[in-house]
């Protein structure tokens, strides 16, 4: 049975190796995603702070619909620090002579909140090697592995398949480290208890020579930082193998959804809704402030307000008390017309599943615990990156010794080969994060 899953170890961690290291070390970098982004891009992010009041919210996206007829600005953040732009996230409209959306060049426009001038444009999804697309590309790598669109699906799931085989590691891995169960003689002949003999593989020896510091660094790193791995790996088939995450998941938990997230679409769009922009503002906070007394949570910041033209809906999103991530996870769901609540999704209402899922991608993203979970889920991908190597150097050098024993005619002795596969099945994964 060991031998079994050293083989499935082995194997499975050399074919996962090239797809593991290249998303470690793109996600290392998204993990500063927004703040990387607004470095390189200053100029379209930050403005002069002005002694001044800035313009109201929803002025400033009538403004930006002024400037861009042809488009939808379907999204208002809530939030508008000063020395920030103002960012409006645009969607084309439908040309009447060709029913067909125009063909906009940008998908964000970005105005000076002071004054609602146009600072500038980009298209936020389209990748590209330059400063305004380069952190979209990495973020496409990591995804997709930067897919063309007519076989991006195939990449996803591929990732989803490495990441199904890496969670199954996790556990092959992670049992490869125990000791090996001492026959009843051996075991009243010896002092030593269970877990001083599972103590040496959370350590690393620096001076046992280049093989062995490798050896170390793969098995301890990898049980040190076991439960992250264990994230990654299993909200990464979350990610791009909901079929198979699903019914796993379903198995242990509740996954229903909560009623925000079984809405279903009009038969034709809501062009132009009875509750205009200012008014759906204060309708979402009131809805969502007696939610939060039915509930038990209190509003910290407002997010976003999102109109949602296929389904009739506004969506008012806000960050509460109970809320994971630092983006807010609490959203009110209301009819665009008349202001009737459709759907309410906030930590008290989400499935036993649901809320797993949450914790799952919020770690996975570093949305929760601030700048020290962002600086972690950074140095993960280099940790896993390590993992990844240093697996390969420990089966290379195997191999190149078995070839040696061949080629010299030596074959150990069965103490010898004993000694060996002990040491060599208590190797951990090398895994890095999907």
């Amino acid at each position: 049975m060991r031998r079994l899953l050293v083989w499935l170890h082995r194997w499975i961690g050399l074919a996962m190796t090239p797809f593991l290291v290249f998303v470690a070390l793109t996600g290392s970098v998204i993990a500063f995603q927004a703040e990387l982004d607004h470095w390189l891009n200053a100029d379209l992010f930050t403005v002069p702070i002005r002694d001044a009041p800035m313009l109201d919210l929803f002025t400033l996206r009538e403004k930006a619909e002024a400037l861009v007829p042809q488009a939808n600005v379907d999204l208002v953040f809530l939030r508008q620090p000063p020395g920030e732009s103002f960012q409006a996230s645009i969607s084309a409209k439908t040309d009447p002579a060709t029913g067909k959306p125009y063909n906009l060049p940008f998908d964000q426009l970005f105005l000076n909140p002071y004054t609602g001038e146009w600072i500038g444009i980009r298209r936020a999804s389209e990748s590209s090697l330059g400063r305004r697309g380069i952190i979209a590309f990495i973020y496409r790598l990591h995804r997709s592995l930067a897919a063309p669109e007519s076989i991006e699906s195939y990449c996803v799931r591929t990732l989803g398949v490495v990441a199904l085989a890496w969670t199954i590691d996790c556990f092959v891995a992670f049992f490869l480290t125990l000791p090996l169960r001492l026959s009843a003689a051996h075991s009243r002949s010896t002092r030593h208890s269970w877990w001083s003999r599972w103590k040496p593989a959370w350590l690393v020896r620096w001076s046992g020579g280049s093989y062995r510091l490798h050896f170390d660094i793969h098995r301890a790193f990898g049980l040190w930082t076991w439960a992250m791995l264990f994230v990654f790996a299993w909200s990464g088939v979350a990610f791009d193998l909901s079929d198979v995450y699903k019914p796993v998941m379903g198995a242990f938990f509740d996954m229903t959804l909560p009623e925000a997230g079984n809405l279903s679409d009009l038969d034709k769009p809501l062009e132009s809704p009875t509750i205009a922009w200012r008014d759906a503002h204060s309708r979402g906070r009131e809805l969502m402030q007696e939610a939060g007394i039915r509930e038990g949570f209190t509003i910290l910041s407002e997010q976003q307000l999102y109109f949602d033209r296929a389904k009739g809906a506004y969506m008012y999103l806000i960050r509460s008390s109970r809320d994971l991530s630092r983006r807010g996870d609490a959203i009110v769901v209301f009819d665009a017309n008349t202001g009737a609540m459709k759907g309410l999704t906030a930590a008290s209402t989400v499935s036993t599943g649901a809320l797993v899922t949450q914790w799952l991608f919020s770690l996975h993203m570093a949305l929760v615990f601030g700048l020290p979970m962002q600086i972690f889920v950074c140095a993960m991908g280099f940790v896993i990156t390590a993992l990844s190597v240093t697996g390969v150097y420990v089966w290379w050098k195997k191999r190149a010794a078995r070839w040696g024993r061949r080629e010299s005619g030596v074959t150990p002795t069965w103490n010898q080969s004993k000694t060996k596969s002990n040491e060599q099945t208590s190797a951990i994964s090398n895994t890095p994060s999907v």
